[in-house]
């Protein structure tokens, strides 16, 4: 049952993953990569020559926003260095999102919702309850 399950699950990933009509970018597009792990997914996000303390990460319902910026003087503000939209299915929890940035590659972890995931349940045994025989007889 679990392999059943998680063979849904990758198929459903994959599907949103292709079916994804297109990113949101105003700087130069840059390919993502989406992996699953044990418990989710991992998002891996190249972001080259960007310093990760001029990185945001904002979760707006199931869309995770990456933008950077760059201080600008105060005449022209902050210079957007990149900004990328990326809509995840709505089985993984964008509430329990993690994320490192190192040598150049944002790494985003979002878990597979709990309510989502297989789980156990408890069988109780019923015993049979003694039946009388009547004393009539």
């Amino acid at each position: 049952m679990f392999i059943t399950f998680q063979r849904d699950v990758d198929r459903l990933f994959n599907q949103f993953w292709r079916d994804l009509p297109a990113r949101s970018a105003t700087a130069p597009v840059t390919a993502f990569q989406a992996t699953q792990t044990e418990d989710g997914w991992r998002i891996d996000v190249p972001m080259p020559g960007i310093d990760p303390q001029h990185v945001t990460l904002e979760a707006v319902g199931n869309t995770l926003n990456v933008r950077a910026q760059a201080p600008g003087d105060t005449k022209t503000g902050p210079r957007l260095l990149f900004e990328q939209s990326i809509t995840v299915p709505q089985f993984l929890d964008v509430e329990k999102v993690a994320a490192t940035h190192r040598h150049g590659m944002l790494q985003l972890t979002v878990p597979v919702k709990e309510s989502v995931k297989p789980r156990r349940i408890q069988i109780a045994a019923v015993e049979d309850q003694p039946q009388l025989v009547g004393a009539g007889r």
